[in-house]
């Protein structure tokens, strides 16, 4: 995956044709609420491989434009991560978590502890996050240390912790 800052995302936001950075139409549609602010049909989404899913991740999406969508919305406000693919493509989504304003509750399941330690360092930016549930994640020390400097942090204001 071609690494692009987020001066590209920017500058292209309005142009990009997403049928094109995407594997399905119900995914460029998912996007597209992202991009256009649907208050009523994004306040939450799904990312995973499965068809159940709001946003299945496969072979031609480009993450990067998800996480910078992910990033500039004002309506996101659940995000459930049940798959993170290892790699740019995972940061790339992490990337756009991390400059979230509007995200107030995350789940993380399935995950690899590169995806989940890349998440949990993410979460440090989120001054806003109430709720995190943490289900069945693949995590090794460092990842649950990760978790512990997001706890004792004085960003972390979560409310809510279930693990």
């Amino acid at each position: 995956m071609e690494h692009r800052d987020h001066n590209f995302y920017e500058a292209n936001s309005a142009d990009v044709n997403l049928e094109e950075i995407t594997s399905s139409a119900k995914n460029a549609k998912n996007l597209q609420r992202l991009r256009d602010g649907d208050p009523t049909l994004i306040h939450c989404l799904t990312l995973d491989r499965g068809a159940f899913s709001d946003f299945r991740i496969g072979e031609g999406d480009d993450l990067g434009w998800l996480g910078y969508f992910i990033g500039k919305s004002e309506y996101l406000q659940i995000l459930v991560i049940n798959y993170l693919p290892d790699g740019d493509g995972g940061h790339a989504i992490v990337e756009g978590i991390a400059r979230s304003k509007s995200i107030r509750y995350i789940k993380i399941n399935n995950l690899s502890n590169d995806g989940f330690t890349s998440i949990v360092r993410a979460l440090g930016s989120l001054s806003q996050l109430e709720e995190l549930t943490i289900g069945r994640n693949t995590v090794d020390p460092d990842g649950w240390y990760e978790l512990r400097t997001l706890l004792e942090s004085e960003v972390c204001k979560l409310q809510v912790l279930c693990l």
